[in-house]
């Protein structure tokens, strides 16, 4: 699609949402959002499995370095509470 198309059709899209409601530009608003949010989606759905495996692996040391990072003060405000 060139320049000049992509011109005419966002300048088409202004002149119609400006006729619609404010109501209806919302609705217009959220669902043009709606197609970001699934345009996100669809980037993380192409990735390769490989790569999906590399990143569940890093968040999972992640995890664990913060739950043993935590739990030692968990445990002793349980033991606090158990004691009140």
């Amino acid at each position: 699609m060139s320049v000049t198309d992509i011109n005419n059709l966002q300048g088409q899209i202004l002149q119609t949402i400006q006729t619609l409601s404010r109501e209806q530009q919302q609705k217009v608003l959220k669902f043009v959002q709606s197609l970001q949010r699934n345009s996100l989606y669809e980037k993380w759905d192409n990735i390769t499995d490989a790569e999906a495996q590399a990143l569940q692996d890093e968040f999972a040391q992640e995890d664990v370095s913060i739950a043993e990072s935590i739990l030692p003060d968990y445990l002793s405000q349980l033991e606090e509470e158990d004691n009140q």
